[in-house]
């Protein structure tokens, strides 16, 4: 029961920090094609706010308790922690190293408000993570009061070959997913990410969609053009050849 409330007031703190709008928490899983991966919390926080953030967060906690269940996993086979700054912000990072992500996450994994699992059918994975705050004791006064616009949550998902995902594809085995912690705070809505990924490595070029869409629409727009450029010099060119007849 200590631990759960010692859990809770952490992601109560984080939530209050990301009201500021100068907060951005990255959250990167990685899977490798022997199975291996790593797991990573960030909270990067702008350089002139860094100090009163530490002040919100609780005297002797930090991101490795959120991790802390998953760090005795026997899969886990590492965790580095590191604090630098980086285009005037300051972060603060912990990274897992696991031998076997599948393993890991096999069984469902409650971080905070999150919950995450990895489902295996025929040689495909489905990675779902659930966000839903109704569901947790969090309770922060006046937050339907409070601007979140500049706050950021960010989900990577990086593998060999992601086959499907409600999030944006970005590369061949690259899923992501750009949260606006009003919906999840103010709005109460809850969240699921999803995507569907194989082990074996994408062969070929892969464009994503925002770009194939642009070379789809910028060759139509060429082909009209072109079309109508064909029109303009067939009907040029055969009122000259009418006009050299009458002439004639």
């Amino acid at each position: 029961m200590k631990k759960r409330q010692r859990l809770l007031l952490l992601i109560n703190a984080i939530s209050l920090l990301l009201l500021s709008g100068c907060v951005e928490l990255v959250q990167e899983m990685t899977v490798r094609e022997d199975g291996s991966g790593s797991f990573r919390l960030a909270l990067g926080v702008e350089d002139q706010y860094f100090e009163q953030v530490q002040e919100e967060i609780p005297e002797g906690y930090a991101l490795d308790n959120l991790l802390s269940s998953l760090m005795q996993e026997e899969f886990v086979t590492d965790m580095t922690q590191e604090t630098y700054e980086q285009g005037g912000w300051t972060w603060d990072a912990v990274q897992l190293e696991i031998a076997d992500v599948y393993a890991l996450f096999e069984e469902e994994r409650r971080i905070g408000p999150l919950r995450m699992t990895l489902d295996e059918e025929e040689d495909e994975v489905t990675f779902t993570q659930t966000l839903d705050l109704d569901n947790t004791n969090l309770n922060i006064p006046g937050i339907n009061l409070m601007d979140l616009t500049g706050a950021g949550y960010t989900v990577r998902l990086t593998t060999p070959h992601i086959l499907d995902t409600n999030g944006v594809q970005t590369a061949a085995g690259e899923s992501l997913w750009e949260l606006s912690p009003a919906d999840l705070l103010q709005e109460g809505e809850g969240m699921t990410l999803r995507a569907v990924y194989t082990m074996e490595p994408y062969e070929g070029t892969f464009i994503p969609w925002e770009t194939f869409f642009d070379i789809v629409v910028i060759g139509w727009l060429g082909l009209g053009v072109l079309a109508v450029l064909v029109v303009i010099i067939i009907n040029t060119t055969g009122k000259r050849k009418k006009s050299q007849e009458r002439r004639f």
